[in-house]
């Protein structure tokens, strides 16, 4: 994984709870080689939401935290939404954020 593309420690909270909730999708992941880039994507967008609602809108930073991380980095487990809305290895750190009404 090059410089650019290295793991803060949210990135490593999410790889974490990937494994955990989400085995099936981290081993397709790897699989792919996508696994790293995924993470950092998640992680990248994560932190670009967590700032637009507390910086921006001013949103609590608890709610906002649990708004973020609830999006892309702490994703459901396997066994209660095996498909999820979104591909992770399409994830891209430069896409467009989520509406997110208050």
């Amino acid at each position: 994984m090059s410089e650019a593309t290295s793991l803060t420690p949210l990135g490593y909270q999410i790889l974490d709870h990937w494994k955990l909730h989400r085995p099936k999708m981290v081993a397709m992941l790897e699989k792919g080689n996508q696994l790293q880039e995924a993470v950092f994507a998640a992680q990248e967008l994560t932190g670009n939401l967590l700032y637009e609602l507390t910086a921006v809108r001013k949103m609590d930073y608890q709610t906002a935290w649990e708004i973020a991380t609830r999006e892309w980095a702490f994703l459901p487990d396997e066994d209660d939404q095996p498909q999820l809305s979104f591909d992770p290895a399409m994830l891209d750190p430069s896409q467009p954020l989520p509406t997110i009404s208050e």
